[in-house]
Protein backbone atom coordinates (compact mmCIF):
# COMPACT_ATOMS: atom_id res chain seq x y z
CA UNK A 1 0.00 0.00 0.00
CA UNK A 2 1.30 3.15 -0.95
CA UNK A 3 1.31 6.66 0.79
CA UNK A 4 1.86 10.14 -0.46
CA UNK A 5 4.46 12.18 1.56
CA UNK A 6 3.46 15.74 3.33
CA UNK A 7 7.19 17.05 2.29
CA UNK A 8 7.36 16.09 -1.59
CA UNK A 9 3.72 15.10 -2.54
CA UNK A 10 4.91 11.64 -4.21
CA UNK A 11 3.76 8.39 -3.27
CA UNK A 12 5.93 5.55 -1.44
CA UNK A 13 5.27 2.24 0.25
CA UNK A 14 4.28 1.84 3.79
CA UNK A 15 7.54 0.59 4.57
CA UNK A 16 9.30 3.51 3.16
CA UNK A 17 7.05 6.61 5.23
CA UNK A 18 7.20 7.62 9.09
CA UNK A 19 3.85 8.96 10.48
CA UNK A 20 4.56 11.88 12.95
CA UNK A 21 3.56 10.97 16.79
CA UNK A 22 2.07 14.43 16.98
CA UNK A 23 0.58 15.72 14.65
CA UNK A 24 0.17 11.86 12.18
CA UNK A 25 1.17 13.57 9.16
CA UNK A 26 3.23 11.09 6.98
CA UNK A 27 6.52 11.50 5.31
CA UNK A 28 9.28 9.55 2.94
CA UNK A 29 12.20 8.68 4.77
CA UNK A 30 14.38 10.27 2.17
CA UNK A 31 12.32 13.53 3.27
CA UNK A 32 13.28 13.71 6.56
CA UNK A 33 16.86 11.90 6.76
CA UNK A 34 15.82 8.96 8.79
CA UNK A 35 17.31 5.14 7.86
CA UNK A 36 15.17 1.79 6.51
CA UNK A 37 16.48 0.39 10.47
CA UNK A 38 15.17 3.50 11.94
CA UNK A 39 12.09 3.50 10.25
CA UNK A 40 11.86 -0.17 11.04
CA UNK A 41 11.75 0.38 14.57
CA UNK A 42 8.93 3.19 14.46
CA UNK A 43 7.52 0.55 12.37
CA UNK A 44 7.54 -2.22 15.38
CA UNK A 45 6.92 0.35 17.97
CA UNK A 46 9.73 -0.73 19.92
CA UNK A 47 9.87 2.32 22.29
CA UNK A 48 11.40 4.85 19.32
CA UNK A 49 8.80 7.54 18.29
CA UNK A 50 9.60 9.94 15.94
CA UNK A 51 8.06 13.81 15.62
CA UNK A 52 8.11 16.44 11.93
CA UNK A 53 9.73 19.27 12.77
CA UNK A 54 7.68 21.50 12.97
CA UNK A 55 6.24 19.34 15.95
CA UNK A 56 9.94 19.27 17.26
CA UNK A 57 9.67 23.02 17.32
CA UNK A 58 6.35 23.42 18.82
CA UNK A 59 8.03 20.49 21.75
CA UNK A 60 11.08 23.30 22.08
CA UNK A 61 9.06 25.90 22.75
CA UNK A 62 7.11 24.28 25.75
CA UNK A 63 10.68 23.12 27.29
CA UNK A 64 11.10 27.30 27.04
CA UNK A 65 8.25 27.99 28.69
CA UNK A 66 9.53 25.00 31.19
CA UNK A 67 12.50 26.36 31.86
CA UNK A 68 10.91 29.99 32.55
CA UNK A 69 8.48 28.61 35.25
CA UNK A 70 11.85 26.24 36.74
CA UNK A 71 13.30 30.10 37.18
CA UNK A 72 10.36 31.13 38.32
CA UNK A 73 9.79 28.67 41.16
CA UNK A 74 11.77 29.89 44.21
CA UNK A 75 9.77 33.54 43.53
CA UNK A 76 6.45 32.09 43.52
CA UNK A 77 7.01 30.23 46.74
CA UNK A 78 8.48 33.04 48.56
CA UNK A 79 5.08 34.94 47.21
CA UNK A 80 3.04 32.80 48.38
CA UNK A 81 3.86 32.68 51.97
CA UNK A 82 4.00 36.39 51.83
CA UNK A 83 0.59 36.86 50.69
CA UNK A 84 -0.71 33.99 52.79
CA UNK A 85 -1.72 36.44 55.50
CA UNK A 86 -3.62 38.65 53.15
CA UNK A 87 -6.83 38.33 51.46
CA UNK A 88 -8.03 36.54 48.97
CA UNK A 89 -8.34 39.32 46.60
CA UNK A 90 -4.51 40.27 47.52
CA UNK A 91 -3.98 36.42 46.50
CA UNK A 92 -5.70 36.32 43.26
CA UNK A 93 -3.89 39.45 42.41
CA UNK A 94 -0.48 38.40 43.19
CA UNK A 95 -0.95 35.23 41.09
CA UNK A 96 -1.76 37.32 38.34
CA UNK A 97 0.98 39.33 38.30
CA UNK A 98 2.93 35.79 38.30
CA UNK A 99 1.68 34.40 35.40
CA UNK A 100 1.81 37.67 33.43
CA UNK A 101 5.23 37.48 33.93
CA UNK A 102 5.84 34.34 32.69
CA UNK A 103 3.91 35.10 29.42
CA UNK A 104 5.94 38.61 29.28
CA UNK A 105 9.10 36.10 29.92
CA UNK A 106 8.09 33.61 26.81
CA UNK A 107 7.33 36.71 24.76
CA UNK A 108 10.82 38.46 25.31
CA UNK A 109 13.03 34.98 24.39
CA UNK A 110 11.24 34.42 21.28
CA UNK A 111 11.42 37.59 19.96
CA UNK A 112 15.24 37.63 20.65
CA UNK A 113 15.49 33.99 19.92
CA UNK A 114 16.95 34.57 16.12
CA UNK A 115 19.46 36.97 17.71
CA UNK A 116 23.43 36.75 18.33
CA UNK A 117 25.54 39.29 20.60
CA UNK A 118 29.30 39.70 19.28
CA UNK A 119 31.42 41.42 21.89
CA UNK A 120 34.95 42.18 21.71
CA UNK A 121 35.03 44.54 18.81
CA UNK A 122 35.94 48.06 18.92
CA UNK A 123 34.53 51.46 17.43
CA UNK A 124 35.61 53.58 14.52
CA UNK A 125 36.95 56.73 15.95
CA UNK A 126 35.55 60.21 14.57
CA UNK A 127 33.10 58.40 12.41
CA UNK A 128 29.10 58.71 12.13
CA UNK A 129 26.49 56.66 12.66
CA UNK A 130 26.25 55.33 8.65
CA UNK A 131 30.56 54.70 9.03
CA UNK A 132 29.90 52.74 11.87
CA UNK A 133 27.42 50.20 10.38
CA UNK A 134 28.94 49.94 7.31
CA UNK A 135 32.30 48.64 9.08
CA UNK A 136 30.13 46.76 11.23
CA UNK A 137 28.49 45.13 8.46
CA UNK A 138 31.99 44.35 6.88
CA UNK A 139 33.14 43.03 10.04
CA UNK A 140 30.35 40.73 10.79
CA UNK A 141 30.65 39.08 6.98
CA UNK A 142 34.60 38.65 7.63
CA UNK A 143 33.73 36.95 10.64
CA UNK A 144 30.75 34.06 9.55
CA UNK A 145 33.42 33.30 6.56
CA UNK A 146 36.40 32.88 9.41
CA UNK A 147 33.72 30.77 10.84
CA UNK A 148 33.05 29.09 7.58
CA UNK A 149 29.50 29.98 7.56
CA UNK A 150 27.32 30.21 4.31
CA UNK A 151 25.67 33.07 3.27
CA UNK A 152 22.93 34.01 5.76
CA UNK A 153 21.68 36.71 3.79
CA UNK A 154 21.13 40.95 4.13
CA UNK A 155 22.93 41.27 7.93
CA UNK A 156 22.26 44.65 9.75
CA UNK A 157 24.10 45.09 12.83
CA UNK A 158 22.92 47.02 15.59
CA UNK A 159 24.77 48.62 18.63
CA UNK A 160 24.00 48.14 21.76
CA UNK A 161 23.89 50.88 24.99
CA UNK A 162 24.27 54.36 25.11
CA UNK A 163 26.91 56.02 22.72
CA UNK A 164 29.86 57.25 24.88
CA UNK A 165 31.95 60.41 22.79
CA UNK A 166 34.07 60.70 25.73
CA UNK A 167 35.60 56.95 25.93
CA UNK A 168 38.36 56.42 23.75
CA UNK A 169 38.42 52.37 23.07
CA UNK A 170 34.62 52.05 22.74
CA UNK A 171 33.26 48.11 22.37
CA UNK A 172 29.62 48.43 22.61
CA UNK A 173 28.44 44.94 21.55
CA UNK A 174 26.64 44.30 18.36
CA UNK A 175 23.31 42.56 17.90
CA UNK A 176 22.52 40.71 14.49
CA UNK A 177 19.13 39.14 13.86
CA UNK A 178 19.74 36.33 11.68
CA UNK A 179 16.90 33.97 9.61
CA UNK A 180 16.02 31.51 11.85
CA UNK A 181 17.27 29.42 14.96
CA UNK A 182 19.58 26.83 13.24
CA UNK A 183 21.28 29.57 12.29
CA UNK A 184 21.55 30.89 15.57
CA UNK A 185 22.67 27.44 16.60
CA UNK A 186 25.29 26.36 14.05
CA UNK A 187 27.21 30.21 14.14
CA UNK A 188 27.36 29.47 18.17
CA UNK A 189 28.66 25.86 17.80
CA UNK A 190 31.48 27.05 15.23
CA UNK A 191 32.54 30.41 17.41
CA UNK A 192 33.99 28.58 19.74
CA UNK A 193 36.94 28.47 17.13
CA UNK A 194 37.91 32.18 17.68
CA UNK A 195 39.52 31.21 20.86
CA UNK A 196 42.31 30.04 18.85
CA UNK A 197 42.38 32.38 15.93
CA UNK A 198 44.24 35.23 16.68
CA UNK A 199 42.39 38.09 14.26
CA UNK A 200 39.17 36.50 16.54
CA UNK A 201 40.84 35.57 19.87
CA UNK A 202 38.94 38.71 21.53
CA UNK A 203 35.76 38.18 19.63
CA UNK A 204 33.06 36.35 22.12
CA UNK A 205 29.53 35.52 20.92
CA UNK A 206 26.75 34.39 22.51
CA UNK A 207 22.41 34.29 22.39
CA UNK A 208 20.66 37.40 23.01
CA UNK A 209 19.78 37.08 26.11
CA UNK A 210 16.96 37.79 28.66
CA UNK A 211 17.59 39.71 32.29
CA UNK A 212 16.35 36.64 34.10
CA UNK A 213 18.71 34.39 31.48
CA UNK A 214 21.66 36.63 32.30
CA UNK A 215 20.80 36.10 35.93
CA UNK A 216 20.38 32.27 36.18
CA UNK A 217 23.29 31.91 33.89
CA UNK A 218 25.56 34.46 36.57
CA UNK A 219 24.22 32.21 39.65
CA UNK A 220 25.46 28.95 37.69
CA UNK A 221 28.54 30.27 36.59
CA UNK A 222 29.02 31.38 40.36
CA UNK A 223 28.47 28.21 41.49
CA UNK A 224 31.06 26.56 38.93
CA UNK A 225 34.06 29.34 39.90
CA UNK A 226 33.08 28.24 43.70
CA UNK A 227 33.37 24.44 42.68
CA UNK A 228 36.42 24.60 40.80
CA UNK A 229 37.81 26.51 43.56
CA UNK A 230 37.01 23.53 46.10
CA UNK A 231 38.85 21.54 43.82
CA UNK A 232 36.65 19.84 41.88
CA UNK A 233 38.06 19.30 38.47
CA UNK A 234 36.85 19.04 34.77
CA UNK A 235 33.59 21.38 35.45
CA UNK A 236 31.31 23.21 32.22
CA UNK A 237 28.61 24.76 31.56
CA UNK A 238 26.35 22.97 29.36
CA UNK A 239 23.05 24.00 28.08
CA UNK A 240 19.90 21.53 28.28
CA UNK A 241 16.23 22.35 26.77
CA UNK A 242 17.84 26.39 27.46
CA UNK A 243 19.00 25.62 30.75
CA UNK A 244 22.48 25.89 31.88
CA UNK A 245 23.32 23.36 33.89
CA UNK A 246 26.75 22.79 35.48
CA UNK A 247 28.17 18.64 34.15
CA UNK A 248 31.92 16.82 33.69
CA UNK A 249 33.50 17.31 30.61
CA UNK A 250 34.30 14.73 28.37
CA UNK A 251 37.86 15.52 27.73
Amino acid sequence: MSTSCTCCGRNADSCKIVNCCVCGKSYKIECVDLTNAEARKIHQKSGLSWSCKNCAKIGSDINSLKAVIVALQEEIKVLKLSVSTVSPSTAASASLFQTEKVIQEVSERNKRKCNIIIYGRSELINKNKTEQSEADTVFVKDVLTALKIGDLGDLKPIRLGKYDPTKQDRRRPIKITLSSEEDVVSVLRASKSLKTTDPWKNIFISRDRTKMQNELYKSVRNELHERLSNGEQNLIIKYKDGIPNIVHSEN
